[in-house]
């Protein structure tokens, strides 16, 4: 199934429907989504504008699960209703009074795609490196087998986020004037200034 056929039912949108919009017949929207023929560039812009998509490429391809999420929230979004809703609330007198907020619809769905979206990426970078890596050798894959199997094990997984958090957010964290206070007391042990000349010394720091 390519792009434009996925995004046309996610939309809850007829093919005629949609073709009468973008100024087709039914039968070149079927010889789309069969890919008997290309869609043109000036039909896909036209697809673009009915379903708010700039990435043009998404209508002619398979697409892959993480590119199926974002059209999903892209269509919970375009389709959400704010609804008011009505509750009391005691204010500082003591006086009880009705609040009103809008709240959104598809507000759960949207957070839940979001954060399964963010699992799947996480998952797809990680057999992105470890594919890449089998026509070479195995290295990655050795490296990611050696971290899962501190990360299983006290103290060592303690000592693997101190020192991925200063290969990361360290720095940033200082520029901002901030330490995160779950590594605060190693900063004031003294544990990141040591970790820093160690890879200084070894030529194993950027700066």
């Amino acid at each position: 199934m390519i792009g434009l056929q996925y995004i046309a039912d996610t939309f809850h949108m007829e093919y005629k429907t949609v073709a009468e919009k973008i100024g087709v017949s039914k039968q070149t929207f079927q010889d789309w989504i069969k890919e008997r023929r290309k869609i043109p560039h000036q039909r896909l812009e036209r697809l673009s504008e009915l379903f708010s998509i700039k990435e043009v490429g998404l209508f002619q391809k398979e697409l892959t699960d993480a590119e199926k999420r974002d059209i999903q929230i892209l269509y919970f979004h375009i389709s959400d209703e704010l609804v008011e809703v009505e509750y009391p609330h005691v204010d500082d007198e003591g006086k009880e009074v009705i609040i009103k907020q809008k709240i959104s619809q598809n507000e759960e769905i949207i957070r839940f795609l979001h954060d399964r979206d963010e699992e799947a990426r996480f998952i797809e970078n990680i057999q992105q490196v470890v594919s890449d890596d089998l026509v070479e050798g195995s290295e990655n894959k050795r490296l990611i087998e050696q971290l899962l199997r501190v990360l299983n094990k006290e103290p060592h997984r303690k000592s693997v986020e101190l020192v991925l958090h200063y290969l990361t957010d360290y720095q940033s964290d200082k520029d901002l004037g901030g330490i995160h206070p779950s590594v605060s007391k190693y900063e004031h042990n003294g544990f990141f200034e040591k970790l820093g000349n160690l890879l200084k010394e070894n030529g194993l720091s950027i700066e």
